[in-house]
């Protein structure tokens, strides 16, 4: 919305303003733009979608034929060990519904694949959907999550994870080759050149129309 969009571009210009005269650091308008847009969705995804979604969505996502298929991949650069995820959302046969990415900082490649987990079904669940297969190529993530009783685990994201797994919808867990998730991969990588926050995609960027192809050929959607 033009109101959210605006006063997020106000406070990013003042926020520049003091990073200037205190720190001699200055932004460029695209990057005062591109950021607060970011800002923007990622407010919407957290607030509008909720009300959206319990409006029109949520019937058409909760028939009793209608699993949604969500891919989702981490990835890391080897030189700087900043990581990423990436994530879209297919239905029965294999249209997209909706992707995101975001840009993590320093962390292992276990931690960006569950981050790009948690992400994908909150998203999913803020529009209504509570019929979803996660598709994975961690065979080890598979595992983990295919054990309902790992609530005591050390890790606080997985423990998030199994906490709505057992108390919101109905879920599956499959374990995929690489070369099933290739567009999921992709939009991890993209991620770690746009170095953004949460960015939700109603849809497909142009970069990975022919990644969507190759994986809605080689995965089954059933």
């Amino acid at each position: 919305m033009w109101s959210c969009l605006f006063g997020l571009v106000a406070w990013r210009l003042w926020k520049n303003r003091n990073l200037f005269i205190f720190q001699h650091i200055s932004w460029t308008a695209s990057e005062v733009v591109k950021v607060s847009s970011c800002w923007g969705r990622h407010y919407t995804y957290y607030v509008g979608d909720l009300f959206k979604g319990k409006q029109g969505s949520s019937l058409r996502a909760n028939s009793e034929d209608n699993w949604v298929f969500l891919f989702t991949d981490g990835a890391v650069a080897r030189d700087s060990g900043y990581a990423a995820t990436g994530g879209v959302a297919r239905d029965r046969v294999g249209n997209w519904i909706v992707g995101f990415n975001r840009f993590l900082g320093v962390c292992s490649p276990f931690e960006a694949e569950v981050w790009a987990i948690l992400d994908g079904i909150l998203i999913l669940l803020s529009k209504g959907y509570k019929r979803v297969t996660i598709m994975t190529d961690n065979l080890e993530i598979a595992q983990i999550l295919s054990d309902m009783d790992l609530e005591d685990s050390g890790i606080t994201v997985i423990r998030r994870i199994i906490r709505i797994l057992h108390s919101e919808g109905e879920w599956r867990i499959k374990h995929i080759p690489r070369n099933h998730n290739l567009a999921a991969d992709r939009l991890a990588k993209l991620s770690l050149s746009w170095k953004s926050s949460l960015h939700v995609m109603d849809e497909a960027p142009k970069d990975i129309l022919d990644l969507l192809q190759v994986d809605k050929m080689n995965s089954c959607f059933m």
